[in-house]
C-alpha cells in the first residue's frame, strides 16, 4: 500500500492518513558560511521536536515545512508531532530519552517498550534545522486466523460505524456521506485491506497486538474522482495533504 499513513491515531479507534515526515532535501547552502551555525546536535533537536511545548518555525528548513503543508504552517508539523506522541505514549508508555544507533537513525525510548519499538531516521542541515524525519515501528504479524478476524472486524466497523475501540466513530459516517454507501471490504496483505464504497475505496491498515487481537485501524489516502471539497470540513483537513485528492 502506496503510505501516505501519519502516525497519527483518535482516540476513537481510527487513524487518519497524512504524509511521513521524510522530506526532500534542502536547497544547497554556502558550507563555508553556515556549516558553524548549528548550535544544536540531532539528538538534542529531536528530544526538543519531542517535548517542546510549542514548536516554531525557524527549526525547519522551509522545503520541510513546504512539504508538510503547502502553506508552511509550522501548526500542521505540531499538530502531526502532538497526536503521534499521544499515540506512542498510549502504546509505549511515557517518553524517556534518545538513543543514537550510528549514522542518523536514533532509537526512541520509552518506558513500557523494547527499545527498537520506535527508531527514528533523522536528519539536520548545515544550520540545525530539521531537513527529514522518518519514523519505523516494529509492528507484529498476524497469523491467519486473526487476519481472518480483522477482516471481519474491519467489515462490521464500516458497516456500524464503531472504531476498534467498540466505540461510536463518526468519521465512519462521515466518510460514508462523501464516497456513498459501504459495500465491502478487500483484504490486500496480512495487514492490508480495502474499504470499497460506491464512489471510491479507502486503504486501511490494521495493526495488530502481540495477542493477534487488533490493537488499531490505519487510514490512508481514499480513491476517488469526487472534489475533497465536496467531503465533511473534518475530512477536509484530515485528507488534505493527499496528493491524489484536490
Amino acid at each position: 500500500m502506496k503510505t501516505y499513513l501519519a502516525y497519527l491515531l483518535l482516540i476513537t479507534g481510527i487513524w487518519i492518513a497524512m504524509p511521513q515526515l521524510a522530506i526532500a532535501k534542502p536547497q544547497p547552502v554556502s558550507t563555508k558560511q553556515e556549516s558553524s551555525t548549528a548550535k544544536i546536535s540531532p539528538a538534542a533537536a529531536l528530544e526538543r521536536l519531542i517535548l517542546a511545548p510549542k514548536l516554531s518555525a525557524s527549526w525547519f528548513t522551509p522545503e520541510f515545512l513546504k512539504a508538510v503543508d503547502k502553506n508552511s504552517d509550522v501548526n500542521t508539523v505540531q499538530f502531526q508531532r502532538d497526536v503521534t506522541l499521544k499515540l506512542g505514549t498510549m502504546r509505549y508508555g511515557n517518553y524517556k530519552s534518545i538513543q543514537s544507533i550510528g549514522g542518523d537513525k536514533y532509537r526512541i525510548i520509552f518506558d513500557r517498550a523494547e527499545p527498537d519499538a520506535v527508531v527514528a531516521q533523522f536528519r539536520l542541515d548545515v544550520r540545525g534545522r530539521i531537513a527529514g524525519i522518518r519514523l519505523a515501528e516494529k509492528r507484529n504479524k498476524p497469523n491467519a486466523q486473526a487476519q481472518v478476524a480483522a477482516q471481519a472486524a474491519v467489515d462490521r466497523s464500516f458497516r456500524t460505524n464503531v472504531g476498534s475501540n467498540g466505540k461510536p466513530n463518526p468519521l465512519f459516517v462521515s466518510l460514508k456521506q462523501w464516497l456513498g454507501n459501504y459495500q465491502k471490504v478487500r483484504k490486500q496483505d496480512e495487514t492490508t485491506y480495502v474499504g470499497i464504497f460506491e464512489r471510491g475505496s479507502l486503504p486501511l491498515e490494521v495493526n495488530f497486538k502481540t495477542d493477534g487481537s487488533i490493537e488499531n485501524y490505519g487510514v490512508g489516502c481514499p480513491v476517488t474522482k469526487l472534489p475533497l471539497s465536496q467531503a465533511h470540513s473534518d475530512l477536509q483537513k484530515i485528507f488534505s495533504n493527499c496528493p491524489n485528492l484536490k
